[in-house]
């Protein structure tokens, strides 16, 4: 019975276009909000629709529990990535135990989990408040996660008892998570006929000292200590441009790259690293001009494993191992706001990819996993302050 509702759930949510328009020609994520609010109210509960930008939504919902002091957080996001190179993306596909479609696992399989849990617990009162949030832009820039931490959860509870994330992950705990930042070099020089190179300055070859000045501090990164569950720190260059036409002196060339953070890593040192490629920008020879910014960043994250949502997570699923997980998530926002968030998801495969699926057993797993959690929750909420 339960899998012939996740199916017929994730048909529906599925068959939603919610691509963020930020990454690619989609309409956001207000049909998805109202489809999402409907469901909700058929079961009795008050969903709030968070209008955090044009066309872009929230929806969160409280579930009444039994106690008020310390309620429970589920969250999901509703926003996926483009569909260049899929066939039918947007109808649900089954073969076997696989569920295809886009944001099938990334993440609209766990959206139909807490629907149902939502259903469960309007019928059978839960210990504690459920406080269920769906948002929009986790793809980009997390902007419907921080509306919510700003404008309505302080609010309603200044001591939430934890979060839960449900993204993907293949059923394990995920207790931390990198961060990342994003820099930009740009090199200023002088548009010139390539027929006339003393009268330009080349602004292309001065990238030359940026990649190897990049690379010195990817090997670097990659002899430094490690963290026991993300590994090392890591570099990436993301891209590339520059020039008008091959007859031209380029007067511009941008590069731009990608810096993923561990727990702990001090901001100096980033800003350290920026300084270098600027600096040997700086020494290539030449009238060029140089500036480095850095675009945006996003923490990394970590939970303690005593955490009580984390320890009775690790009691219901003792098959689960505790692991770090290699993507960034909202988590780290909810935890920078002094909520203990675990991710914890369903099995599959593809998140951006074009053969996206997730698994039909797994769902139900993590549906099973999470309503046996919120009913013991009693029995772990005090001593975790």
């Amino acid at each position: 019975m339960i899998e012939e509702n996740i199916i017929h759930i994730l048909r529906d949510l599925v068959r939603i276009d919610s691509i963020n328009p930020t990454l690619a020609n989609g309409p956001g994520e207000e049909e998805i909000s109202a489809f999402v609010a409907d469901f909700l109210k058929k079961r009795g509960l008050s969903p709030e629709i968070q209008n955090v930008l044009d066309r872009r939504s929230n929806v969160v919902v409280f579930v009444p529990g039994a106690r008020h002091d310390r309620p429970l957080l589920l969250n999901a996001h509703f926003d996926t990535v483009g569909v260049e190179g899929m066939n039918d993306p947007f109808t649900l596909r089954r073969e076997h135990d696989r569920l295809y479609g886009r944001g099938a696992y990334d993440m609209k399989g766990s959206i139909a989990v807490m629907l149902l849990l939502a259903e469960y617990f309007t019928q059978h009162k839960p210990p504690v408040d459920i406080i269920l949030t769906f948002v929009a832009d986790e793809e980009d820039k997390s902007t419907g996660m921080e509306y919510l931490l700003k404008h309505w959860l302080p609010a309603i509870s200044a001591d939430p008892l934890g979060g839960i994330f449900l993204e993907p992950t293949e059923e394990q705990i995920g207790v931390s998570h990198k961060g990342f930042v994003w820099y930009e070099i740009e090199v200023i020089g002088k548009e010139a006929h390539g027929s006339r190179p003393d009268e330009g300055v080349d602004a292309i070859l001065p990238l030359k000292a940026v990649l190897e000045e990049l690379s010195r501090i990817r090997s670097e990164l990659e002899i430094k200590s490690s963290d026991s569950r993300l590994g090392h720190a890591s570099l990436h260059a993301g891209t590339i441009e520059g020039g008008t036409a091959l007859s031209v002196i380029p007067p511009r060339s941008r590069i731009q790259w990608e810096r993923r953070t561990l727990p702990g890593e001090p901001d100096k040192g980033l800003e350290g690293e920026l300084n270098r490629v600027v600096q040997a920008v700086k020494a290539v020879p030449g009238n060029h001009k140089v500036r480095g910014r850095q675009i945006f960043a996003r923490p990394p994250y970590e939970v303690s494993t005593e955490s009580t949502i984390v320890r009775i997570l690790k009691h219901i699923c003792p098959r689960s191992r505790v692991v770090g997980l290699p993507f960034w998530a909202d988590s780290a926002l909810a935890g920078a706001a002094g909520i203990p968030a675990v991710l914890f998801g369903p099995v599959g495969h593809g998140a951006h990819a074009v053969d996206e699926w997730v698994s039909l057993r797994s769902l139900t797993r993590v549906y099973e996993v999470l309503r046996r959690l919120i009913t013991v929750l009693p029995t772990g909420v005090s001593g975790d302050r």
